[in-house]
């Protein structure tokens, strides 16, 4: 916080403050077309309205029994098939998961029924298929990048699946792994032993010791195995086992030995191999380069709309914003629109994760901070208030372009577990199961983000844990344990498939969602004010600006009714209900709008009349060093109800406004960060509003504050 503190030595931290010491003049305040382009409303991403149904290819169907083998034959520790084992390949593959491509009881045409509009689905590439005690049917084990495993299908019926994908309006998004590969480099002194570069630090193949990271943007030290860290030994087949072939040199693989996961700084965690797996050396050029080539021709040969990064927390900072770009110039040259991107980094801690996506240039993150929360409320552990919290700190990803910042959002994953499991964990009892589900589900729907859900839970698996423990069979299933687990609204699956189980409750709720949001795009795409929270309500709203509309989705994760009052920007409105409970409301002249919930429900409604239209005022502008983090805070306030965005620009010394951010939903805020300035300059903030008849109101005056730091 040392930054923060120097920042506020010079900080003019009130409405039009003057910054202590010597002012500087004030600059004159953003008009005509620059304070129009300041004031532009934020974009939303394309990933916003995307609905995601995410699936392991080997545990969905199985459409095509001659290839669950592989091609291999022998024993287990061969082919890597064993449906009666949890770990091992079960037989699903591409052909069922596309299944007929018409109806809606199977396939890719049952996803579309229940209102998908995405699947991501595992890497679908070649494995090494048997590591240790399982087989590679999650996919996370790479040694041929450059086509799909055998297991799962050939390379015709991956194209067909994506087809029938597009026929469908279903986007697909392929899971990549760009931190590691299968396991096939020994080293020497066994397996474990993660060795640091404080420890044993690089040496070039002269011997000279070298840093990494000083090297991502040029030629890249010359390298000899028997000066790695650990030296890598590769044996008769191995040597040859990965594709392509740049992929069997060992120097292109950091060597360190194994993640110690319970005393890991940066350097373990970027360039320690995971689990085991063959880390790779993503601080050279030529395995940017690299990887970048084998993705980028899968997305241009099948005509992919997206990808979801695995491990991105586990290379090097600069990787993404070298590799990226590369990968969206494939994805433009197959005439994909709108690409989607996001990563996995396996964090619930918002500061932790924020790194990320400021610095290293991932445009956006699968939500674990908000998971947690939502897990968290819908079970009754815990209030709503962690809810709120989450939401505000997207404030902090907010980008200059305008931009909003959407995460995928999700319940639980097949690392974690299932989502009606954590329900259960967490509750205590496991009383009221069914409709926590349903309310967990409401919650992900109804509030920001893309929607992710699990493959399965629309049927009520529940499961007895994460990892193997999570990853059940949808088709008629050998493992004697999945056959006797309880669901939740429905028997034990036996030996039956579950694509027999009709109107199952959990997958009638994602339908009637999914039809909301499509209905109502304001739910994927509006903004959001949270309204009240309590010990066990949440009720917020969601804007349609070019409707003037105003909805309402409140909460009840008691067990008891709760009756609430909710303020809203729509006076003396009645409102239609369009989830939960029928409501005969209608809100006050004051905007009062009164709810009754019942236990363990979700109420959508919305206003009947349109937003009052209400006279554009100026927003206020406090600039303050961040209680959280060492970046400025600039956050506005508009003393109006009226749905708002504001934008946030600086001026230094020379040039025009710069926008920094802009943000739809209170509390509006932007953030500098002190390194991008010089040491001691001089920086003027202002606070641009934009009302939705398309008016803009400027702060009074600007704020002044001086940038301390190195001038990094």
């Amino acid at each position: 916080m040392r930054l923060v503190a120097a920042v506020l030595a010079v900080l003019g931290a009130t409405a039009g403050g003057a910054a202590l010491g010597a002012p500087a003049p004030a600059p004159a305040p953003p008009t005509g077309g620059e304070l129009q382009a300041l004031g532009a409303a934020p974009v939303k991403s394309a990933l916003a309205s995307e609905r995601v149904y995410f699936v392991l290819t080997d545990r969905y169907a199985n459409g095509k029994p001659s290839n669950d083998r592989g091609g291999l034959s022998g024993t287990r520790s061969v082919t890597g098939f064993d449906p009666t084992d949890m770990g091992w390949f079960h037989g699903g593959d591409f052909v069922g998961l596309r299944g007929s491509c018409g109806g809606e009881t199977d396939g890719l045409g049952r996803l579309a029924a229940l209102g998908f509009t995405a699947i991501w689905i595992t890497p679908p590439f070649g494995q090494r298929t048997v590591q240790g005690s399982s087989a590679a049917y999650h996919g996370y084990w790479i040694t041929d990048f450059t086509k799909p495993d055998p297991h799962l299908g050939t390379e015709a019926e991956f194209a067909s699946l994506v087809e029938c994908a597009h026929e469908l309006g279903l986007k697909v998004i392929l899971d990549v792994v760009v931190n590691h590969t299968g396991d096939v480099i020994s080293l020497t002194g066994g397996s474990g032993g993660y060795i640091g570069p404080e420890q044993v630090p690089y040496r070039d193949c002269r011997g000279k010791t070298f840093v990494p990271a000083r090297f991502v943007t040029r030629a890249f030290p010359c390298l000899a195995v028997r000066s790695m860290p650990r030296v890598p030994l590769l044996q008769g087949l191995d040597r040859t086992a990965k594709k392509p072939g740049w992929l069997n040199d060992p120097t292109r693989y950091h060597n360190r030995g194994d993640i110690d996961f319970s005393s890991c700084n940066e350097a373990c965690t970027e360039q320690g191999d995971f689990f085991g797996l063959d880390d790779l050396f993503t601080e050279r050029r030529d395995v940017v380069d690299g990887l970048a080539t084998v993705y980028g021709s899968f997305i241009e040969r099948y005509r992919l709309d997206g990808i979801r990064i695995d491990t991105a927390r586990h290379v090097n900072a600069a990787f993404f914003r070298r590799w990226l770009p590369r990968v969206r110039a494939a994805a433009r040259r197959a005439g994909v629109k709108d690409f989607l991107v996001y990563g996995e980094v396996f964090n619930a801690d918002t500061l932790e994760l924020l790194p990320f996506a400021r610095d290293r240039g991932l445009p956006t993150l699968l939500d674990f901070p908000l998971q947690d929360q939502l897990v968290g409320f819908a079970s009754g552990e815990r209030g709503p208030r962690g809810i709120v919290s989450v939401l505000g700190d997207d404030d902090y990803f907010l980008r200059a372009d305008g931009v909003s910042y959407t995460p995928p959002t999700f319940l639980g994953n097949h690392d974690m577990g299932r989502v009606a499991l954590l329900l259960r964990q967490r509750s205590g009892t496991g009383a009221g199961l069914q409709q926590r589900v349903l309310l967990a589900h409401a919650l992900l729907y109804l509030l920001r983000g893309a929607p992710v859900v699990y493959y399965g839970d629309e049927v009520g698996i529940v499961g007895s844990g994460g990892d193997k423990l999570a990853r059940q069979d949808l088709f008629p299933t050998a493992v004697a344990e999945w056959r006797t687990e309880k669901r939740v609204g429905a028997e034990p699956i036996g030996t039956r498939s579950s694509f027999a189980v009709s109107g199952h409750p959990v997958a009638t709720r994602l339908a009637e969602l999914a039809r909301l949001r499509k209905a109502h795009p304001a739910l994927a795409t509006g903004s959001t004010s949270v309204r009240l929270f309590s010990d066990t309500v949440l009720a917020l709203s969601r804007f349609d600006r070019g409707a003037r509309r105003e909805y309402v989705a409140a909460f009840n994760a008691g067990t008891r009714r709760s009756t609430v009052t909710v303020p809203t920007a729509t006076p003396g409105s009645a409102w239609s209900t369009l989830l939960g409970e029928r409501q005969t409301a209608r809100s006050a002249a004051t905007g009062l709008l009164r709810l009754s919930l019942a236990p363990l429900e979700a109420v959508l409604v919305r206003a009947d009349t349109e937003l009052p239209r209400r006279a554009p005022v100026p927003p206020t502008l406090v600039v303050r060093p961040d209680d959280l983090t060492n970046l400025v805070q600039a956050r506005a306030s508009v003393k109006s109800p009226e749905p708002v965005s504001v934008g946030f620009a600086a001026k230094r010394a020379r040039g025009g406004w710069r926008r920094l951010a802009v943000d739809d939903s209170p509390p509006y805020r932007g953030f500098l960060d002190p390194r991008r300035f010089r040491r001691g300059e001089r920086v003027h903030v202002v606070a641009v509003a934009r009302w939705p008849g398309g008016a803009t109101t400027v702060s009074p005056s600007s704020v002044s504050c001086r940038a301390p730091g190195s001038g990094t």
